[in-house]
């Protein structure tokens, strides 16, 4: 393996999955953790993207977990994140891997910005040991700014984040665990990727309820305990249970 570098942001589902990935194939990697919104101008100069994760493996860069997780199974084929190439299960792996990626983490970042205006200080509970290049004391006034910014960027607002779409959502994860495609006793591409969401999720007090009951919530052991956490009456009124 050539020398593997991660960039992250605190509190991202796709770097969580990603390091879970790294992890599984008991790949050594050296974790870079970028203050947030800070991808938007290092990015580019550090892996070649403004997203997270963005990876260096070796003179190689690489952005977005997608894209990392197939290029590590091509280095390192087992244990296999996707399965091989005329296996029956591939497409459906596939299939849901790209849907957590692209829907799902989409989702979860509009709830965690919404909920993030309202309680910017619960930034920093996601730092957890993080090493930033930035002084936290320095960062602490900026946070208000930081979520409005970011809410403006994913275009998230109150009247867009609705229970009825996560529980859409919900209801498509248990059906793909019904069905076998995610939830075995050992995880692929596509458990990384949902599973890390559903962590994310579940660490939004307001968000917890719709899901710690669902058998996408079991997903969430795949990876680490998350780090922070957003308290409730972050979101509006509907998200409250008594609202049902």
């Amino acid at each position: 393996m050539p020398h593997t570098k991660l960039y992250v942001i605190p509190g991202s589902a796709p770097c969580a999955a990603v390091a879970a990935a790294l992890e599984l194939k008991s790949i050594t990697y050296d974790r870079v953790v970028l203050a947030p919104l800070s991808q938007l101008a290092v990015g580019p100069l550090l892996y070649g993207g403004r997203t997270v994760p963005g990876m260096r493996l070796g003179d190689e860069r690489l952005v977005g977990s997608g894209a990392i997780m197939r290029r590590l199974d091509q280095l390192v084929p087992e244990p296999r994140l996707f399965p091989a190439a005329g296996d029956d299960a591939r497409a459906p792996v596939l299939e849901a891997e790209r849907w957590g990626e692209e829907v799902l983490q989409s989702t979860a970042r509009r709830i965690f910005n919404v909920a993030f205006v309202k309680q910017p200080a619960a930034a920093e509970s996601y730092l957890g040991d993080a090493n930033l290049r930035v002084p936290r004391a320095l960062l602490r006034p900026t946070q208000p700014l930081i979520a409005r910014l970011a809410a403006f960027r994913n275009k998230a607002r109150d009247a867009e984040v609705k229970p009825s779409d996560l529980s859409a959502h919900l209801d498509r994860i248990d059906a793909w665990i019904a069905a076998g495609v995610i939830g075995g006793e050992h995880p692929n591409g596509a458990d990384l990727q949902i599973g890390s969401s559903i962590r994310f999720l579940s660490a939004i007090a307001d968000v917890r309820p719709a899901i710690e009951a669902r058998p996408a919530a079991a997903l969430a052991r795949y990876l680490p305990p998350m780090v922070g956490g957003i308290g409730a009456g972050a979101l509006p009124d509907a998200w409250r249970p008594s609202a049902s």
